[in-house]
């Protein structure tokens, strides 16, 4: 018998991947949550073969009647493109917090026949750096909703796994403020990253979010992954990006006041915040909760890391993830529009 996976925001970049992924694998039917079925890229899932339906992470109501018949849940939601303007910062975590209740209220409804609901998180940085780092609002809306769950709604925390995607890769595309590489007079780049610390980082390819979603599918239930391809220092990331790119390049450590300026009005600080609280506590802050994809996948692509997750049941499954290294991201990426300080991709 088939099971049914419902991905709340099909047309993202992770439920895009979720689509193309389970599409591909025996037994599964794969239905999609969008907001507008009849927008292109909606369509473009629906020609694959997705089952499209209505729903809106704003309307709880139009998501429980999505999520009827669902065996796997897939919950996502995106931080709102308003956080970049003055004074907003706030507002944009109230807002994403109340749509992953509204997602989990959905999911409340449906549990007593769901197998398994995942949720795509972050670690929760306030907490975990003990209110030094209390600006990471897009961490922190995500975490809230791991609380929201497990204290008030014990039937879906009981389903409940963890989705932890490391550092985007491809955040370079929008700008300074984001990824602050900065070009220099004689051409070479210079990366100037906030923190006075030196933890390794997890960089992730979006598009490979569908295959760790269906590795978790056959982890344990209560797993929270972390997953990347790749776990380097920040040093380490600037020595691959010169060797793929054949372009000179330092890092260069600079003060959270200093970061926070490139976007004055609050965008600035909470991405200074993001960078200092994961090089000098981690990005998973460390969560002892926390599985490493390297623990759990067969590749011998990963690196060593110090930490250890404490899911020791874990730790006996063997699972092939076919995901993208850092490395191999780092090659095959077009770096010209960086390189010649051309516009950036926002879409």
């Amino acid at each position: 018998m088939s099971k049914t996976i419902v991905i709340i925001g099909a047309t993202g970049n992770q439920g895009s991947s979720l689509a193309c992924v389970f599409l591909q694998k025996p037994g599964f039917k794969v239905r999609g949550v969008t907001r507008d079925p009849a927008k292109p890229a909606s369509q473009a899932l629906k020609k694959q073969g997705v089952e499209l339906v209505q729903g809106d992470v704003d309307d709880v109501e139009s998501l429980k009647i999505a999520l009827r018949g669902a065996d796997i849940v897939f919950g996502n939601t995106a931080y709102s493109n308003e956080s970049v303007k003055p004074g907003t910062q706030h507002k944009c975590y109230e807002l994403e917090l109340q749509q992953g209740k509204n997602v989990a209220d959905a999911v409340a409804t449906v549990a007593d026949g769901l197998e398994m609901f995942i949720w795509s998180s972050l670690s929760a940085a306030t907490k975990w750096s003990k209110g030094r780092y209390d600006k990471v609002y897009h961490f922190d809306s995500k975490a809230h909703v791991v609380d929201y769950i497990n204290e008030q709604l014990p039937a879906v925390a009981q389903k409940m796994s963890i989705l932890q995607m490391g550092l985007f890769v491809n955040n370079w595309r929008w700008g300074a403020p984001s990824v602050p590489w900065h070009k220099q007079p004689d051409g070479s780049m210079k990366l100037r990253i906030p923190g006075q610390g030196d933890t390794p980082v997890p960089f992730v390819v979006p598009d490979d979010a569908g295959h760790y979603v269906y590795a978790l599918t056959q982890l344990p239930i209560g797993t929270n992954l972390l997953a990347f391809g790749g776990m380097v220092t920040w040093t380490e990331y600037v020595k691959l990006w010169t060797k793929a790119t054949g372009v000179p390049a330092v890092l260069e450590k600079v003060t959270i006041e200093e970061h926070a300026k490139l976007v004055p009005g609050g965008f600035g600080e909470e991405m200074a915040h993001m960078y200092g609280y994961m090089v000098d506590f981690g990005y998973h802050g460390g969560d002892p909760s926390v599985t490493f994809t390297s623990d759990v996948s067969c590749h011998s692509m990963f690196q060593e890391h110090v930490e250890s997750p404490a899911d020791e049941v874990a730790l006996q499954i063997k699972i092939d993830i076919p995901i993208t290294t850092l490395e191999e991201y780092l090659a095959q990426e077009d770096w010209s529009p960086l390189l010649k300080g051309e516009a950036i991709d926002r879409t």
